[in-house]
């Protein structure tokens, strides 16, 4: 959360703990003998991103009061005679915590405490289930020892060459900033054939989920809408003015991912996945796995445009 808000141009964050309805929108007050409204986390977020840690916390009804924020991106003010819509246009990354122990067996939003409805309004929804696994513990721990020695550079001790010797040829935070900057100045167009695949995939996952009720509350036609601005978000990373299949292709796998279901792209746990050696070759078997499975197998040889 903290490296999104930093990676962001523009960002809010907060936690759920003591947050009412009123911080996360708008509280109207008093200044003199008339009222003014104050933006709360969600509309001082406006075209920008708004982090919100503890997401649990925050009270039933107090969380509803964002539904309209999420799904229209406004949000409609009537408080001490002030009637007015307000933007929220933000991207909303909520991090939380299961209630007790993590039950496989039963579903996303009895394990969290949070209604479908509203997990419904996020287009991803990542599941970090931190079982033991050697490599990972060892790559995590590795990681953290790292980041100390940086932090000890302000006392003098001068490590970060090193560990930049270490990571040469990754882009730093500024070259990011400026990438995510000009990626986000494309408007991509939605293609025949990734509409194709996208809508062949919304159709067999609801075939699929109406005969499960742990899933069919996350079937909804917000999957379908949560595909496409995931496919339009990828094209914009390639620097694409249209979505082609290769797009629709890495949406259809991270929401499968991102949903912890045996499925076409596999079922690893996300916590413990790696960038690949040669990203190029995974990519080319999941979409020849997907496109089978889907019964598109004449769209393979488009898997491979940009």
């Amino acid at each position: 959360l903290r490296y999104a808000a930093k990676l962001a141009p523009r960002s809010v964050q907060t936690t759920g703990c003591g947050t009412t309805s009123a911080g996360l929108t708008c509280s109207a007050v008093r200044e003199g003998s008339e009222y003014m409204l104050e933006a709360g986390a969600l509309v001082l977020a406006d075209r920008g991103v708004c982090c919100i840690d503890e997401f649990g916390s925050i009270r039933e009804h107090d969380r509803a009061t964002i539904h309209e924020a999420m799904e229209q991106q406004t949000l409609s003010v009537a408080k001490a005679g002030l009637v007015c819509t307000l933007n929220t246009r933000t991207t909303i990354i909520a991090a939380t915590n299961p209630k007790g122990s993590y039950d496989v067996d039963s579903d996303l939003s009895t394990n969290v405490g949070i209604a479908a409805p509203l997990l419904s309004r996020f287009d991803m929804v990542l599941v970090l289930l931190d079982s033991p696994e050697r490599e990972w513990d060892q790559t995590v721990s590795e990681h953290i020892l790292k980041s100390q020695m940086c932090r000890d550079d302000d006392e003098g001790v001068d490590m970060e060459d090193g560990l930049l010797n270490t990571n040469r040829g990754m882009w730093d935070l500024e070259k990011l900033q400026a990438y995510i900057n000009y990626a986000k100045s494309f408007e991509p167009v939605l293609g025949t054939h990734a509409a194709r695949v996208l809508t062949t995939f919304y159709k067999s996952k609801r075939n699929r989920d109406s005969y499960s009720s742990t899933e069919a509350g996350r079937t909804t036609l917000r999957l379908l809408e949560s595909l496409i601005r995931i496919s339009k978000a990828h094209a914009r990373l390639m620097a694409s003015a249209h979505v082609n299949v290769r797009d629709a292709v890495v949406a259809i796998s991270l929401v499968e991912m991102s949903m912890q279901m045996q499925s076409a792209v596999g079922d690893d746990s996300v916590l413990h996945k790696d960038f690949p050696m040669d990203p190029d070759k995974v990519h080319k078997h999941l979409s020849e796995k997907l496109l089978t499975d889907l019964n598109l197998e004449d769209l393979n040889h488009l898997t491979d445009e940009f």
